[in-house]
């Protein structure tokens, strides 16, 4: 890795994070670390172009794929705006048999800086917890990391906006922005659950200790259930594409 912790590092301390938490869903993620398959398996892939346009979702994928369709997101700032163009979704960061393989959100740059995207949405339930969210990413990062050389060796991508897309690109930065993005809805949930003061604090010393930019952004609500209306299948699509980033204040 590109970075101050090696692999091995890296993986020792998100381990020794998820055993200090207090959320039995992360588990699972433990089990993902400590499964070697999931670094080592170099299974042929050809992930299909996933629907961008007529689907049913009104939640997450909903949100997933208006994003994408937008083509940009603007992440606001107290000082500043910054653009990230969106180069692919839905990606596979394994190469294992398992055809319910660990896929990434969203993958983007900003102004050069590959970004990685989680995305959470409330609809009609709040979905997972934030640091379930943060862990997830985390992990995806660790497995990109890992299988780079592979994902790039069976061009493992969808050949959308970006034909030439290389996940070494995302190895060799220095530091690849990791984006946690949920409606308003999920975060004015959580936030009367948990402290948002002590997530940041967590998030802080946490990409610290993994030597990695960890940002919260807060998108508008949208309501896909009014745009699909009666229609089986329909194009979800953004009231705006400005990000807010969760910040102290």
């Amino acid at each position: 890795m590109t970075s101050l912790i090696s692999k091995k590092e890296y993986k020792d301390k998100l381990i020794d994070f998820i055993e200090n938490q207090k959320i039995n869903e992360l588990k699972y993620f433990k089990g993902v670390l400590l499964n070697d398959e999931n670094c080592t398996c170099d299974y042929p892939s050809s992930p299909g172009k996933p629907s961008l346009e007529n689907i049913a979702s009104t939640g997450e994928k909903a949100f997933q794929r208006a994003i994408y369709n937008k083509e940009d997101s603007m992440l606001k700032t107290s000082c500043n705006t910054d653009k990230v163009i969106w180069l692919d979704l839905e990606l596979p960061v394994t190469l294992n048999k398992n055809p319910k393989r660990l896929c990434i959100d969203l993958i983007g740059s900003l102004d050069g800086i590959p970004v990685l995207c989680e995305l959470k949405y409330f609809e009609k339930s709040p979905s997972n917890h934030p640091i379930y969210a943060i862990v997830e990413l985390l992990v995806y990062k660790y497995l990109i990391f890992c299988n780079h050389e592979r994902l790039d060796k069976y061009a493992i991508h969808h050949h959308l906006r970006l034909k030439n897309f290389r996940w070494e690109v995302i190895v060799n930065n220095r530091f690849p922005l990791l984006l946690i993005v949920a409606n308003k809805k999920y975060w004015d949930y959580w936030f009367t659950r948990i402290s948002k003061k002590e997530l940041l604090k967590l998030i802080s010393n946490l990409g610290s200790v993994l030597d990695t930019n960890i940002r919260l952004y807060e998108t508008p609500d949208e309501d896909f259930i009014n745009q699909k209306g009666k229609k089986i299948k329909y194009t979800p699509q953004l009231t705006s594409n400005i990000w807010t980033r969760i910040t102290f204040n």
